[in-house]
């Protein structure tokens, strides 16, 4: 019985003083249309903590809201804060919360929370333009607004439906923001038009008439290859000039894998191996201009520079590093291999090469290592065998990296591919190194 009595007390303690900690009287005062908001917030006993900047937080039930905010101390009880919602859309629940302050009562903390909204008069600050045929053209508005205010007077010159702006919160959950109002053509706009936004009669907008434009299609005005090039290169990035700046790009090559970037009215397709010497490659082109406008698909294709009967080298740098030795465009042998760690210093260069001189050992006192049949790709950029110390004993710890960015630039191979290399790839063959 007396466990339960101490354990009713303790609770009833514990409520009293979570309710005394919220206990404040809080007053929200606007000054004039602008949005500016006075909270005064008196918690009934003197608070001892007064730099409370850090504790003061705004959240609004719009995702992205900016406030200024200030505040002083009118005695050591009342705390005053002003508010106001930083440019324009403005208006929504806004959420004051302030974290727990050390009040002059030993054990007690002070915090605070109000919800409020600053009356914001709505009306007209823009409209979208251009826009996608299929719109959505977006009307913007001072402050949140209800659909029936809207359509009372709303008019234009092709048929629509409305809806507000959604935002995806970091919850998950969509925030309906009634301040941005989509205008959805029934039927597609036709690129390059006009069309006319009002509002009619002697309602709460009238006067307001807005031109916005419909954003013509997107088009490709040049590639490199030209469409029907015959001699490109085995290794080369596409590029894409389009007559508009663009938000989506899509290049897609028939047997090929690649990554695509774009920026502004330029974009690239970086293939992931090589084109192989004769064949021809379709390309097709789709995208989405920054307006949202869709451009119709646009093909070209190009063949790669004939090699006929001639051996070549491609040196892949993506891991797993490989080098492949073709003959035409005919694999003849495809080695694991370990080219240069990322940096300035140990990269190996990319582009294209011959092979020039070679030799059986080499010994790099820089770099206290050698190595087993060299053959010079450029400078001191090597094809060789796993690295050897002084001694010529194979380094372990090296041949484990077989496979991954490990050397000092050169193009490492098991000892095996190394003596087959030096062996069978005659001086003058085209190599090719790209990542």
């Amino acid at each position: 019985m007396g466990c339960r009595y101490l354990l009713l007390v303790f609770f009833a303690v514990f409520v009293a003083w979570l309710a005394v900690s919220n206990l404040n009287h809080v007053v929200v005062e606007q000054f004039g249309d602008a949005g500016l908001v006075r909270i005064r917030v008196d918690f009934f006993v003197p608070v001892k903590e007064r730099d409370v900047a850090e504790k003061i937080h705004l959240e609004s039930e719009r995702p992205g809201m900016e406030f200024l905010k200030t505040y002083h101390w009118l005695d050591d009880r009342v705390l005053e804060i002003y508010v106001l919602e930083k440019g324009l859309p403005k208006g929504f629940k806004t959420t004051l919360r302030i974290e727990p302050l050390r009040t002059s009562v030993p054990g007690l903390s002070k915090r605070a929370k109000v919800q409020y909204r600053a009356k914001i008069r709505p009306f007209p600050i823009g409209i979208s333009s251009p826009v996608a045929s299929a719109g959505p053209v977006a009307l913007n508005f001072s402050a949140p607004v209800e659909e029936e205010k809207i359509l009372k007077s709303l008019r234009a010159d092709f048929d629509f439906d409305l809806r507000p702006s959604c935002i995806l919160k970091a919850s998950g959950n969509v925030f309906e923001d009634e301040s941005i109002w989509l205008l959805f053509p029934r039927e597609k706009l036709k690129p390059g038009s006009r069309h006319v936004v009002e509002f009619e009669g002697e309602g709460l907008f009238s006067g307001y008439i807005r031109w916005f434009e419909v954003a013509p299609i997107p088009k490709v005005i040049s590639t490199y290859p030209e469409n029907g090039s015959a001699d490109v290169m085995p290794y080369t990035v596409l590029k894409v000039h389009f007559d508009q700046e663009m938000r989506e790009v899509s290049i897609k090559v028939d047997r090929m894998e690649g990554d695509v970037f774009w920026d502004g009215k330029t974009a690239e397709f970086k293939p992931r191996s090589v084109f192989l010497p004769g064949e021809t490659y379709d390309v097709l082109v789709e995208g989405t201009s920054a307006y949202g406008q869709k451009m119709e698909p646009y093909a070209f294709r190009f063949t790669a520079k004939p090699l006929e009967d001639r051996l070549w080298v491609q040196v892949d740098l993506k891991p797993l590093q490989k080098v492949v030795v073709y003959r035409g465009n005919k694999i003849v042998k495809t080695m694991l291999a370990s080219a240069g760690k990322p940096g300035p210093d140990t990269e190996t260069p990319r582009g294209y090469f011959t092979v020039k001189d070679r030799g059986v050992w080499f010994f790099s006192e820089r770099f206290g290592q050698g190595a087993f049949y060299w053959v010079r790709i450029k400078d001191n950029y090597l094809f060789h065998s796993m690295p050897r110390d002084r001694d010529k004993n194979i380094i372990e710890e090296e041949y484990e990296k077989l496979g991954i960015p490990a050397s000092h630039g050169c193009v490492r191979l098991k000892d095996e591919d190394a003596k087959w290399f030096y062996e069978n790839i005659p001086e003058g063959t085209l190599v090719v190194i790209h990542d």
